[in-house]
């Protein structure tokens, strides 16, 4: 009879290791980071999904298009999360505990044409990803934001401008002037402090920097709190916008290099609101229209885009042409979930999976008779490969 010591020698990875139950899209600890993608399973289904997503992301340079969304849904627990994420990580190839995030993941899927593909992008085709949870409380001005809104101010954010929007807008004009290297040397002097320290800090932020351009500019702004009562909530963001400030912020901070979007739970945000869902449908369209490929946008969801543009009769006609905007669709099957649950957890090492194969010839006949039903139903036969995968279920 096995004992207990010995089926847990029969594991390929550690039983007793933690296995993070939900993976959040914007936690971006490396070493959290790195248990993820070391955990992460990637079936035939998925690798495919994969597969096609990076071959037409490589070929897009070659033939600009509009054609840069993507939408990914499965219900709570398939996986489209950890999808979304390493998709995201593996394009941009963003350095993980001192490892190429694209290598990584290569390795994790052994998968010969996948390796090719990503090695292309990230020799080709250098990607700043924006990756956050639209569902989260990002703290940005209030609770009541558009999509384009929360997208532009993480953006910001990325590139290293603050992150309330009327203190951005000020660094990319002095930027523009070529003055924002004066403005956080002035900062310095009045303040003993960084302004790159200090800037995310709005309330206090604010009033220090109208009291900056007082004192490099007196004549436009006499008072110290002058600019910041021209200029308090001003910042008027739209979808045009958005796109055209991707055009402009990235060949300034991040030159010769794309830009992805990776948001979670769009699906949730937008559900059942029109103005949202035509919010969306405008920001695909600009990033599309503005980028010409250079900008991409990938969202989750837990319903497919056609049952949440079918679920509002009133708009279906004018939200028809978001379905559009969305040329890859994912769809992550249940049959991944229990696929990626049994290799995860029951993975067996090469001993184990030999010793368990022999097991399986020699009981092979008391072991199908023993599995087999007799009430009418017909179960497909047990199989060597399911014996060492579910053992000792």
């Amino acid at each position: 009879m096995t004992t207990p010591q010995s089926i847990k020698a029969l594991f390929a990875n550690d039983i007793h290791r933690h296995i993070e139950e939900v993976i959040k899209v914007d936690q971006t600890d490396d070493e959290i980071l790195r248990e993820e993608m070391n955990e992460y399973v990637v079936t035939d289904a998925i690798l495919s999904h994969y597969n096609g997503i990076f071959e037409a992301y490589r070929e897009t340079p070659n033939k600009p298009h509009e054609g840069i969304a993507i939408w990914i849904s499965g219900f709570f627990g398939s996986g489209k999360s950890s999808f979304a994420k390493m998709l995201g990580l593996s394009i941009e190839n963003r350095v993980v505990a001192g490892e190429s995030a694209a290598e990584r993941f290569a390795q994790r899927t052994k998968d010969k044409k996948l390796q090719v593909l990503l090695k292309a992008i990230t020799e080709t085709i250098p990607t700043h990803a924006v990756i956050f949870d639209v569902s989260t409380d990002r703290g940005i001005r209030s609770g009541n934001q558009s999509l384009t809104e929360i997208m532009y101010g993480l953006f910001l954010q990325s590139l290293g401008y603050a992150k309330d929007l009327d203190l951005s807008e000020l660094e990319i004009a002095l930027e523009e002037q070529v003055q924002l290297a004066r403005f956080e040397e002035e900062y310095r002097i009045l303040f003993k402090k960084d302004w790159s320290a200090e800037k995310g800090k709005v309330a206090f932020a604010l009033s220090e920097a109208s009291r900056v351009m007082h004192s490099l500019d007196p004549v436009t702004y006499p008072m110290a709190d002058s600019w910041v009562k021209a200029v308090k909530n001003k910042a008027d963001i739209s979808p045009t916008k958005l796109a055209e400030r991707a055009n402009e912020l990235m060949k300034r901070r991040r030159p010769g290099k794309s830009l992805i979007f990776v948001v979670d739970e769009v699906g949730q945000f937008v559900a059942r609101d029109v103005q949202k869902m035509l919010d969306l449908q405008a920001v695909v369209q600009s990033l599309g229209v503005k980028g010409r490929g250079k900008h991409w946008i990938v969202v989750t969801s837990q319903e497919k885009l056609g049952e949440l543009v079918s679920g509002l009769d009133d708009k279906k006609i004018e939200l028809a042409r978001l379905m559009d905007r969305f040329p890859l669709q994912v769809h992550l099957e249940p049959s991944d979930i229990s696929e990626v649950t049994s290799r995860r957890v029951l993975l067996k090492n090469a001993p184990a999976e030999m010793a368990l194969g022999k097991l399986f010839d020699e009981h092979r006949g008391r072991l199908t008779a023993h599995t087999r039903l007799t009430a009418g139903i017909k179960l497909p036969e047990l199989s060597r490969d399911n014996f060492i995968d579910l053992y000792p279920l």
